[in-house]
C-alpha cells in the first residue's frame, strides 16, 4: 500500500496526461479521423488539455508534502515548475501542452521522481528509479544527457512561441537545430533571425550554454549552490570528465568552470555591445541582445550568429572581431588552462611551471593559428581577399584561422575560397580544440602527441617525449586509436552523404561532414538544402562529434585488467 501511494502522482499523471498525448497524436496526426466533427475534436482537446495544469499542480502538492524540506523539494522537482508556469500561461494551448506534457512524462519516468520518505525508518531504503539504478559510465551517462537535451530541445523549437511563422517547423529542422546548438556547432538549416522568435533565439542561446558546459558540469554546480555535497559515483564521473586527479579538488574546479565562463562571457557581451552600439550604429537594446548572445556563442565554440551571412559585414571591425577571436581562443583551451593562466595572471605560479598539458595547449594552439593565418592570407591573397586593404586582409586572415578552432564563425564568404584553401581548412577543422574546453575535433593534444610519436618513431627514440616529460605508452595507444577512429567516422559519414545528397559536390560534402564531425558549424551553403536523410545523417555527425572523443577516450580507459594470468609469447610482423 505504502508503495501504491509513492507512485500515486506518477499514475494520475500518466493516466491524465497520457490521455491528452494519445488524444492530440490520434486527431492532430491521423488522416483516418477525418470523418468526426470539427468542434466535436476540439472539444475534447482542450477539456482534456485543461486538465493536464491541475494534475500537475497536484503531483506538485503531494511532493511537496511528502518532501523532507523545501530545500530538496526544489532539488529534485525544480523542473516540474518549469513546465507548470508556462502551462498556465499558455493555456489551452494544444500543441505547447503536448510537447511540455511530453517533456514533463518523459522526465517523470527516467529521472525526477525519486521519492522522500516521509518519517524514514533506519530500516527503510528510498525508492530509487530506474534511471538512477543503473551502473552507468562516464561515457554513457555523457551520450544520454546530450541525446536528451537535444531532443527536449527540439520539442522547445517546435512550440508556436518560438517561430515567427504560426507553422512552426518540423520536428527534423527542430532536432537539427536543437542538435547543434547543444553540440555547439552552429550548422542551421533555418534562419535565426526569420524563422524565430525571440523566444525560439534565447531558447538556442540556453541549449548553447548548456551545451558549451555540459550538462553533468551543470548539475553538479547546482547541487554545490545549494549546498549540497556531490554523491561519490557523480564525484567519480565528473572526476573522469574533466581530468582532475584528486576528489577534493572537484568541487573547486567545478565552481571555478562556472566562474569562469561567466566572468569571460559577461566582459565579452559588454566589448561586444560597444562596438554594436558605438562603431556600428545599433540601438542600445539591440546591441546589448547582440552582444550578449555573440558572446555565450563565441566562448562556447558554437558559431551561431544573428545575421544571415554570419559576421561577413563587420570584416573590418577591429572590436568585434578580436573579442570574437578572444572568446574563441579563451573557450578552445579548456578550463585546466584557463585556471593556470589565472595563476600565472595573479603571480600565483610562473609561466614555466605550467602543467605539461598547458605547454602542450598553448603551444599547438599558438602554432596552429599561425600556420591558418598564413595558408589563409598567402592563398587568397590576390583571390577572395583581393578587394580588402592590407590590415584587413591580415585581420580576416587571423580571425578565419582562430575560428577553425571549431567556432564557426566566418567574415568572409567560404565559397569565394580556393579549393586547397578549403582543404586546408578542413584538416585545421579536424584538428579542432584542446581537451576540457567548448570545442570539439580531435584536440590538440592528440595532434602534438602524435606528432611527436612519429618523430620519435623517425628519429628511432625508444620514449615520446614533450618538453622534457615522456609520454606513457598508454597515452599514446590511446591518440592512435582516437585519430584512426575519428578518420573512419568521417570517412563512412562522407559515403553516405554522397549516397544520400547526389547532387551536391564532392569538396561540399566533405566539408560539411568535417565540419559537423568538429562541431566547427562553418558550411558552403548546402545545410537548409539537405534532404530529410541527410539533416538526420548530419544531426548523428554532430552528436558523435561531440560526445565521440571524449567518449572513446572513456571507453578505451574503462578496460578491464586481464584476469587470467596468461601472458603470450611476443609475435613479430612486417609494417611499412
Amino acid at each position: 500500500m505504502q508503495k501504491f501511494l509513492q507512485k500515486m502522482p506518477f499514475l494520475i499523471e500518466l493516466f491524465l496526461n497520457g490521455s491528452y498525448i494519445i488524444l492530440y497524436s490520434l486527431f492532430k496526426h491521423s488522416s483516418m479521423l477525418d470523418e468526426y466533427p470539427h468542434q466535436l475534436i476540439e472539444t475534447i482537446l482542450h477539456s482534456t488539455a485543461l486538465m493536464v495544469p491541475f494534475s500537475i499542480f497536484f503531483i506538485l502538492m503531494v511532493n511537496y508534502m511528502s518532501s523532507r524540506s523545501f530545500e530538496s523539494f526544489m532539488r529534485k522537482h525544480v523542473f516540474s515548475l518549469f513546465v507548470f508556469f508556462p502551462l498556465v500561461i499558455m493555456w489551452g494551448d494544444l500543441q505547447f501542452t503536448f510537447l511540455l506534457s511530453s517533456a514533463h512524462l518523459i522526465s517523470s519516468i527516467f529521472i525526477l521522481y525519486e521519492k522522500d520518505e516521509i518519517r524514514p525508518a533506519p530500516t527503510s531504503v528510498a525508492t530509487r528509479s530506474w534511471f538512477k539504478s543503473l551502473s552507468l559510465k562516464p561515457a554513457q551517462a555523457v551520450i544520454i544527457s546530450f541525446v536528451g537535451l537535444s531532443v527536449f530541445g527540439a520539442m522547445l523549437l517546435m512550440l508556436p512561441l518560438s517561430t515567427i511563422s504560426k507553422d512552426g517547423i518540423g520536428f527534423v529542422d527542430a532536432l537539427f537545430m536543437s542538435s547543434s546548438a547543444t553540440c555547439v556547432t552552429g550548422l542551421t538549416t533555418v534562419s535565426l533571425t526569420e524563422d524565430f522568435s525571440l523566444f525560439g533565439q534565447i531558447i538556442i542561446l540556453l541549449l548553447i550554454q548548456v551545451g558549451g558546459l555540459g550538462y553533468m558540469t551543470l548539475s553538479s554546480s547546482l547541487t554545490i549552490l545549494l549546498g549540497r555535497s556531490i554523491a561519490i559515483r557523480e564525484k567519480l564521473m565528473m572526476q573522469d570528465l574533466l581530468g582532475v586527479n584528486s576528489q577534493e579538488n572537484l568541487s573547486d574546479m567545478i565552481v571555478d568552470i562556472v566562474k569562469y565562463t561567466f566572468f569571460i562571457e559577461l566582459w565579452g557581451g559588454i566589448l561586444l555591445s560597444l562596438g554594436f552600439f558605438f562603431m556600428e550604429d545599433y540601438e542600445l537594446s539591440s546591441a546589448i541582445y547582440y552582444g550578449i548572445f555573440h558572446s555565450v556563442s563565441a566562448f562556447c565554440n558554437a558559431g551561431f550568429a544573428l545575421f544571415d551571412n554570419s559576421l561577413v559585414n563587420f570584416a573590418s571591425n577591429p572590436v568585434i572581431n578580436f573579442t570574437i577571436m578572444g572568446l574563441i581562443t579563451f573557450g578552445g583551451f579548456g578550463f585546466i588552462v584557463l585556471r593556470e593562466l589565472r595563476d600565472v595572471a595573479l603571480h600565483k605560479k610562473s609561466i614555466i611551471r605550467l602543467s605539461l598539458h598547458s605547454k602542450i595547449v598553448l603551444s599547438t594552439s599558438f602554432i596552429l593559428t599561425i600556420f591558418g593565418t598564413l595558408i589563409i592570407f598567402f592563398g587568397e591573397y590576390l583571390h577572395a581577399l583581393d578587394a580588402y586593404s592590407l590590415w584587413d586582409k591580415i585581420q580576416i586572415s587571423i580571425f578565419q584561422s582562430v575560428t577553425l578552432r571549431t567556432a564557426g564563425f566566418n567574415t568572409i564568404e567560404l565559397g569565394h575560397l580556393h579549393s586547397y584553401t578549403l582543404y586546408a581548412m578542413m584538416l585545421f577543422m579536424f584538428i579542432g580544440a584542446s581537451p576540457g574546453s567548448t570545442g570539439g575535433g580531435i584536440k590538440t593534444t592528440t595532434l602534438a602527441i602524435l606528432y611527436q610519436s612519429i618523430r620519435a618513431t623517425l628519429r628511432g627514440d625508444k620514449d615520446v617525449r614533450i618538453f622534457k616529460r615522456t609520454i606513457a605508452p598508454e597515452t599514446i595507444l590511446r591518440v592512435t586509436a582516437l585519430t584512426f577512429i575519428s578518420i573512419v567516422i568521417v570517412t563512412m559519414s562522407i559515403f553516405l552523404l554522397m549516397k544520400v545528397e547526389t547532387k551536391q559536390t564532392l569538396m561540399s560534402i566533405m566539408f560539411e561532414v568535417v565540419s559537423a564531425s568538429g562541431t566547427v558549424g562553418l558550411s558552403l551553403g548546402i545545410t537548409s538544402f539537405l534532404s530529410a536523410s541527410g539533416k538526420i545523417a548530419i544531426t548523428i555527425v554532430m552528436l558523435i562529434g561531440r560526445m565521440g572523443p571524449l567518449t572513446l577516450i572513456l571507453a578505451l580507459g574503462d578496460r578491464g585488467k586481464r584476469i587470467d594470468g596468461v601472458e603470450y609469447p611476443v609475435g613479430k610482423t612486417m609494417i611499412g
